[in-house]
């Protein structure tokens, strides 16, 4: 066998080893479900009961949003987020003006909104 039939043979045999590359799909992001809108519509209505009522800022937000640099978010009241189910990484719930929000931290982009609840 000659050495150009050599090197064929054996580029054809390892070309035909190789395993086709595998591309992760991303998992979908996830969203509000009924239930959490529901618990935390109720726990700033309850809330909201306890003291006068204040003026909520128009929203501010929709999904697919990307947090600006002026935008201020804040955490959850800490016994709201305990009643809720964890998130995944990199993913967060704010409240942003009245909105309340499910923000990816990574890429800062807003993927749910629950508007007009937070007092």
């Amino acid at each position: 066998m000659q050495r150009r039939e050599f090197l064929l043979l054996g580029a054809l045999g390892l070309a035909g080893c190789a395993a086709p590359v595998k591309q992760e799909t991303a998992a979908p992001a996830p969203t509000f479900s009924a239930a959490e809108r529901e618990q935390i519509t109720a726990w700033f209505t309850q809330a909201r009961g306890r003291g006068p009522a204040r003026e909520r800022p128009a929203q501010q937000v929709k999904p697919g949003d990307t947090l600006q640099a002026g935008q201020r978010p804040n955490k959850l009241p800490v016994d709201l987020a305990a009643k809720l189910p964890m998130l995944p990484e990199p993913y967060t719930r704010l409240t942003l003006g009245a909105d309340v929000i499910l923000l990816n931290r990574e890429t800062q982009r807003i993927v749910d909104v629950i508007p007009q609840v937070a007092y």
